[in-house]
C-alpha cells in the first residue's frame, strides 16, 4: 500500500505526482517539479492545465501507482483504461480547472 509523504520529500526531478492541496485538503492534485528559471515563485506545474503553483501549495504526496504487467491475463469482461504517468505526460492543456480557455501564460508576469 502507498503512504503519503511529506512535501518536503517530493522529487525534484520532473516526475508526475499526486498531491494533496494544502487549502483544499480533499482535492489531489497530479503535479511535477519544473521551475522555469532559478527562484522560480511557482514550481509545481499541473498535468491538466497550464497552472502552477508555489512551493508551499500541497502538503503531501506519492508516486503514481505501477503499470499492471503486460503478461497480465486478460479480465474476465473489458474494463476502462487506467490513467498512468505517461497519460499526464502525454496531455496537451488548452483551458484552466474549469474548462475555460485559458490563451495566457503559464505564469503571471512578474
Amino acid at each position: 500500500m502507498r503512504t503519503w509523504r511529506a512535501m518536503d520529500r517530493a522529487p525534484h526531478d520532473g516526475r508526475w505526482i499526486i498531491a494533496i492541496h494544502r487549502d483544499d485538503p480533499d482535492r489531489r492534485a497530479v503535479i511535477r517539479w519544473d521551475p522555469e528559471a532559478a527562484g522560480d515563485p511557482r514550481p509545481w506545474h499541473v498535468a491538466s492545465c497550464q497552472h502552477s503553483y508555489p512551493a508551499d501549495a500541497f502538503t503531501d504526496w506519492m508516486d503514481f501507482p505501477d503499470c499492471p504487467p503486460p503478461d497480465r491475463p486478460p479480465p474476465d469482461r473489458p474494463q476502462p483504461e487506467s490513467p498512468a504517468p505517461q497519460a499526464a505526460r502525454d496531455f496537451s492543456p488548452t483551458g484552466d480547472h474549469d474548462g475555460d480557455q485559458d490563451h495566457g501564460p503559464a505564469h503571471p508576469p512578474g
